[in-house]
C-alpha cells in the first residue's frame, strides 16, 4: 500500500519550516539523511520548497531510491521490469532540490493535472540543461496547496541504462564481496531476481590471488533460495581495482548481457 503524507503531517511539516530557526536564518541545509525519520525535513530551497526525507513511495527516499541513476531497485512490470526515468550518472541527491527550484515557477504549473491523484497533488514541468547544453524535460510533483516535494524526475528514461530491455525477466541486485582472510581470495556474487523478487540465479566470480585467475559460472536457485545446479562459462586473468569501492561499484554496474544472455538460454532450457 502507498504511504503517502496525511493532511495532520503536511501541517506539521509546513509548521516546522515555518518556524524552526534553522532554516529562517541559515537558509538552506541538508542533514545526515540517515539519521532522520520519514518526517524530517532534509532542505529548505532558495524558493521555499521542502524536501523531507520521506520513504519509497514519497519525497526524497523515493526520488533517491526510484530515480537517482545507480540505484539497484527493480520495479516488475508484466514479463519483464520498468526502466523509470532516471537522472544523470553525476546528479547526486544534493543537486535535486536545485533542480526543483529551476522547475517551480508559475508558468510551469500544469492547469490541467493528469496525475492520477491529481486531488493530492499538483505539477510542474520545466526544462533544465544538465551539462549546460541540452535541455531535458522535468516533472516536479508537489503536495497540492503545498512546496513539500512528492517526486521529482526527468520525463525521459534516456539515462537509464537498462531502458531497451524491458522484457529481459531477471534484474541485478546488490551484489556481495566475500574475501577468505587468510588467502585473500575472494567470491563476488551477482543475484538475478525474477519479477515475483525472488533469487532465481546469480553470477558468481571466484577469484583466485596466488594463480592470478579467476572463474566464473552460473549458479541457479529455486524460489526458496536453495541451489539446485551451477552452469560453468570458464576462467580468464584476475582483474585489478583500485580498491573495493571501486571493485563493487563496476561489478554492480557493469555490462554483463553476454552473461545475461546465457542466464536467458538456461531458463528457457528448463521450459522445453
Amino acid at each position: 500500500m502507498e504511504r503517502i503524507l496525511t493532511e495532520s503531517e503536511i501541517k506539521l511539516i509546513e509548521s516546522e519550516a515555518k518556524n524552526n530557526p534553522i532554516f529562517k536564518f541559515y537558509g538552506l541545509k541538508i542533514f545526515n539523511v540517515s539519521k532522520l525519520n520519514y518526517l524530517n525535513i532534509i532542505t529548505l530551497s532558495d524558493k521555499n520548497l521542502i524536501l523531507i526525507k520521506g520513504n519509497l513511495d514519497t519525497a526524497y527516499e523515493h526520488i533517491k531510491i526510484r530515480h537517482e541513476y545507480w540505484s539497484t531497485q527493480p520495479y516488475p512490470k508484466g514479463e519483464g521490469f520498468q526502466a523509470q526515468s532516471k537522472f544523470p550518472n553525476d546528479i547526486y541527491p544534493a543537486k535535486f532540490i536545485k533542480i526543483a527550484d529551476s522547475i517551480y515557477s508559475p508558468e510551469n504549473l500544469i492547469e490541467n493535472n493528469d496525475h492520477k491523484d491529481s486531488d493530492k497533488f499538483e505539477k510542474y514541468f520545466g526544462a533544465y540543461s544538465f551539462d549546460n547544453i541540452t535541455e531535458e524535460k522535468i516533472n516536479l510533483i508537489l503536495y497540492k496547496g503545498t512546496k513539500i516535494i512528492h517526486s521529482l524526475y526527468p520525463q525521459s528514461n534516456k539515462y537509464n541504462k537498462n531502458r531497451n530491455r524491458t522484457k529481459y525477466p531477471f534484474s541485478r541486485g546488490i551484489i556481495q564481496i566475500n574475501t577468505n582472510s587468510l588467502n585473500k581470495n575472494k567470491e563476488i556474487h551477482i543475484p538475478y531476481f525474477g519479477t515475483d523478487l525472488k533469487l532465481k540465479y546469480t553470477i558468481l566470480i571466484e577469484k583466485f590471488i596466488e594463480k592470478e585467475i579467476e572463474e566464473w559460472r552460473i549458479l541457479a536457485f529455486d524460489g526458496n533460495r536453495n541451489y539446485k545446479f551451477d552452469y560453468y562459462i570458464g576462467e580468464k586473468k584476475i582483474s585489478e581495482f583500485r580498491g573495493e569501492t571501486s571493485e563493487r561499484i563496476s561489478y554492480q554496474h557493469c555490462d554483463l548481457k553476454h552473461i545475461e544472455e546465457l542466464i536467458l538460454q538456461i531458463e528457457r532450457s528448463k521450459k522445453e
